[in-house]
């Protein structure tokens, strides 16, 4: 978990430049999809938007988000406080009969390179849910 965020960095980096190559730009801000946190592993997507489809390349691959029923919360502040996020979002999904139903997701809105104040970065937490 200490590697993740040096991690990310890498792969958004490595997303961004594929997306450059193709003539694109992100249309959206970047996010990491969990599709397994699980004891020490994580395994983990980088995505950023685009206005029009990609093929992928490598072990780089297009996707879509699917439409879904979600609860959501927003957190302020650095990202070493997420967990706490996570952890309100779950137990609150729980209090409202919310079951999981698919990978969650989180979207970096403010960009750390435009606002180095972590304690304004905006970090929107998604989970897909059914009841």
């Amino acid at each position: 978990m200490e590697q993740v965020p040096q991690l990310l960095g890498e792969l958004f980096g490595e997303v961004y430049e594929f997306i450059q190559d193709q003539g694109q730009q992100p249309v959206g801000m970047p996010l990491t999809i969990y599709h397994s946190m699980e004891g020490d592993g994580l395994e983990l997507e980088c995505a950023m938007p685009v206005a029009a489809g990609i093929a992928g390349s490598g072990r780089i691959t297009a996707g879509e988000l699917p439409a879904t029923l979600a609860a959501i919360t927003t957190h302020i502040g650095p990202y070493d406080e997420l967990p706490g996020a996570w952890s309100k979002l779950t137990d609150w999904m729980e209090s409202q009969g919310l079951a999981p139903a698919g990978a969650p997701w989180e979207v970096y809105v403010t960009d750390p390179g435009a606002e180095p104040d972590p304690a304004k970065w905006r970090t929107d937490i998604v989970f897909p849910v059914s009841r």
